[in-house]
C-alpha cells in the first residue's frame, strides 16, 4: 500500500536502509543493495520509490511536493560517506541519475551522468585531480546529456561538432582530444544550450538534479518505454523508480574505462565471459550503441588484475542470483565498480545451452531450469549455418547467432512496411539505439556500422531472438538516395542480404542454410519434465 515504505532508501559501504525491494525501489537499486551486502564494489548512492513516478502522472505531470527536500536528504548522505561537496570547488561530488524499473528496461529508459557540474565545479575537478582534461570533457558529456534529455536538443549537432574538431585536430578518437580542444567544445555546447533552449545551463546543483530526476520519471510514458512493454508484454509495473549514485569516472586516465559483462555468452550459451570495453568512456558510450569496444581479450591483457577480479565477482553473482547476468562497470584508474547487474538477456539458443550447463555444473536443480525456460518455446530452436562457399562482402562483430536474410530496410517505418506486405527485412542502420524498437520487433536481423555487442539495441535483439552483426566498418548509409555500400558494394534500399550472427560476415542476396536441432538439448530438458 502507498505509504508503507520508505520514500528514499540509501546504499552504501556499512549502511543498506532495510530491504531495498525492486517493486518499490526498482530493480537497480535492490541489486545494488544486495552487491553492497556482499562486499561487493558498488558506488554509493539511494533511491526514490516508484510511488513518487506514481503520483507525478496522477497530478498531471507536477513534480512531488517533497521531491527537493528528499534529493537534498539523499545527497546530504553522499556528501558524509564520500566527504565531498555537492557543487564544490575542491571535492565536488558528482551524481548519476538513473531509472529503476521493477523489471529490466536496458536503454529503454534515461540516464543522466555528471550531474551538479558547473564551471564553478570544473575547477574544482581540476584542482582534486590535477587533469584539466579529464574536466573538461566531463564537463562536456554533461552539457550534451543534460541538453538532449531534459531539453530535447538534437544530438546530431553534437556529434557533427564534435566530429568536426577529432578531424581538426587528426585524431580517431574523441579520447584522443587535449584539455584545449574540449574547453572549445563546452564553450561551444553552451552557447548552443543557451541559443536553442533560451536560458543558460544550470549553474545550481540542486536545479540540475531535481530536472534530471524528473527527466528520468518522464522517460517513463516515452514512446520507445511504451512500445517496449507492450512488446515484451510487460504488465503491472507501476512506474520507475529513481536511483542516484555517486559517480566514478571512466575518462580519468589511462588505466580508467567502462564496460559490460555477460556472465556467459549470451548468444551460443558458452560459460566464457564476454567483454566490451572502452578506455577512456564512461558507461553509455558502450551501451548506446554509437561506440565500438575493445573485447575481453585486450582488457585481459591490459588489466589482468581487474579482468581476474571481475570474473570472480561474476561466479560469485551467478551463484548469488541463480542465472547468467549483465553487469554494467567502470575502471576508475585501476579500480573496479560495479554499476548494475541483472538477469541477461539471451537468445532462445543460449537460453536452452546456460540452462543445461547450470544443471551440469550444480548451480541450479532440474526444476529451477525447467522454469528458467518457461518462457521458450525450445522445440522451436534451431541452429542455422551457410552452406554456401560464397565469399562475403563485409564482416562485422556477431552479436546475435544465426543466419537472416532479407531486404534492406534503413528506418522503421520501411520495416514496418515491407514486412506488414510479408517481406524477410534487415534493419541496416548507422548505429541502433532503443528507438529502433519497433523496426527490429518486425525484422529478421540487424546490421549496424557501428556499436558494440553489449549495446542495448543488440541486447534487446537478441531477447526478441533476431539475428544481429555490430560494427560492420565498411558500411556506410546515404539516407538521402536511399542506398548504402557494404565492402564497397553500393546497394539498393530494397536489395537482399544475408547477415551470419555466428561468424559476422555479410552476403549479397539469400543464402542457402542448414538447419540443426540440438536434438540433445532438447530430450535432456524433456527427459526433465517427464521425471519432474
Amino acid at each position: 500500500m502507498p505509504g508503507t515504505k520508505k520514500r528514499m532508501v540509501r546504499f552504501g559501504p556499512g549502511t543498506v536502509d532495510g530491504d531495498i525491494a525492486s517493486e518499490y525501489y526498482g530493480n537497480k537499486a535492490a541489486g545494488l543493495a544486495e552487491l553492497v551486502g556482499m562486499g561487493i564494489p558498488v558506488p554509493p548512492g539511494f533511491a526514490l520509490s516508484v510511488e513518487l513516478c506514481e503520483e507525478y502522472y496522477a497530478a498531471n505531470e507536477k513534480a512531488p511536493a517533497d521531491l527537493a527536500e528528499l534529493l537534498r536528504e539523499g545527497i546530504s548522505f553522499l556528501e558524509r560517506i564520500t566527504q565531498s561537496k555537492f557543487g564544490g570547488t575542491r571535492k565536488p561530488l558528482l551524481v548519476s541519475v538513473r531509472s529503476g524499473a521493477a523489471v529490466s528496461m536496458p536503454g529503454v529508459m534515461e540516464t543522466l551522468l555528471n550531474i551538479g557540474l558547473t564551471r564553478e565545479s570544473v575547477r574544482g575537478l581540476i584542482f582534486l585531480t590535477g587533469n584539466p582534461r579529464f574536466a573538461w570533457d566531463t564537463y562536456r558529456r554533461a552539457l550534451q546529456n543534460f541538453g538532449q534529455v531534459i531539453y530535447g536538443l538534437n544530438p546530431g549537432w553534437f556529434h557533427t561538432r564534435l566530429q568536426e574538431v577529432m578531424a581538426g585536430e587528426g585524431v580517431p578518437d574523441e579520447v584522443e582530444l587535449d584539455a584545449h580542444s574540449l574547453k572549445v567544445l563546452c564553450d561551444e555546447y553552451e552557447k548552443e544550450f543557451s541559443s536553442v533552449v533560451g536560458e543558460d545551463f544550470p549553474q545550481d546543483v540542486y536545479t540540475q538534479l531535481e530536472l534530471a530526476a524528473l527527466g528520468v520519471i518522464r522517460s517513463w510514458a516515452a514512446p520507445r518505454a511504451l512500445a517496449f512493454r507492450k512488446m515484451n508484454l510487460v504488465q503491472g509495473a507501476r512506474g520507475t523508480a529513481v536511483t542516484v549514485q555517486n559517480m566514478v569516472y571512466g575518462n580519468l586516465g589511462s588505466q580508467s574505462g567502462a564496460g559490460v559483462a555477460f556472465t556467459r555468452n549470451p548468444w551460443k550459451g558458452d560459460n566464457e565471459l564476454v567483454i566490451d570495453f572502452k578506455f577512456g568512456a564512461q558507461g553509455e558510450d558502450v551501451v548506446s550503441g554509437d561506440q565500438a569496444a575493445t573485447t575481453q581479450d585486450e582488457f585481459r591483457a591490459s588489466m589482468p588484475e581487474v579482468f581476474d577480479q571481475l570474473s570472480g565477482i561474476g561466479k560469485t553473482l551467478e551463484l548469488h542470483f541463480h542465472d547468467m547476468q549483465d553487469i554494467e562497470f567502470t575502471v576508475q584508474e585501476g579500480d573496479l565498480f560495479i554499476l548494475q547487474t541483472r538477469v541477461g538477456k539471451r537468445s532462445p539458443y543460449a537460453a536452452l545451452v546456460i540452462a543445461v550447463n547450470m544443471v551440469l555444473e550444480g548451480i541450479l536443480t532440474s526444476s529451477d531450469a525447467l522454469w528458467l525456460l518457461r518462457d521458450v518455446d525450445i522445440d522451436s530452436i534451431t541452429i542455422l549455418k551457410i552452406r554456401s562457399r560464397d565469399y562475403p562482402i563485409a564482416i562485422g562483430v556477431p552479436a546475435s547467432s544465426g543466419v537472416a536474410s532479407g531486404k534492406i530496410v534503413f528506418s522503421n517505418e520501411r520495416a514496418a512496411q515491407e514486412a506488414g506486405e510479408g517481406s524477410d527485412v534487415i534493419l541496416v542502420r548507422e548505429t541502433a539505439s532503443p528507438d529502433d524498437l519497433p523496426g527490429i520487433h518486425v525484422a529478421r536481423g540487424l546490421l549496424t556500422a557501428r556499436g558494440a555487442r553489449t549495446s542495448h539495441a543488440a541486447v534487446v535483439a537478441r531477447q526478441l531472438g533476431k539475428i544481429c552483426v555490430v560494427n560492420c566498418t565498411t558500411l556506410e548509409i546515404d539516407l538521402s538516395r536511399h542506398r548504402c555500400t557494404i565492402g564497397g558494394q553500393e546497394l539498393r534500399e530494397g536489395e537482399i542480404i544475408t547477415i551470419d550472427g555466428n561468424t559476422g560476415r555479410v552476403y549479397l542476396g539469400e543464402m542457402e542454410v542448414v538447419l540443426e536441432k540440438p536434438r540433445d538439448l532438447i530430450d535432456l530438458v524433456r527427459s526433465w519434465e517427464n521425471t519432474g
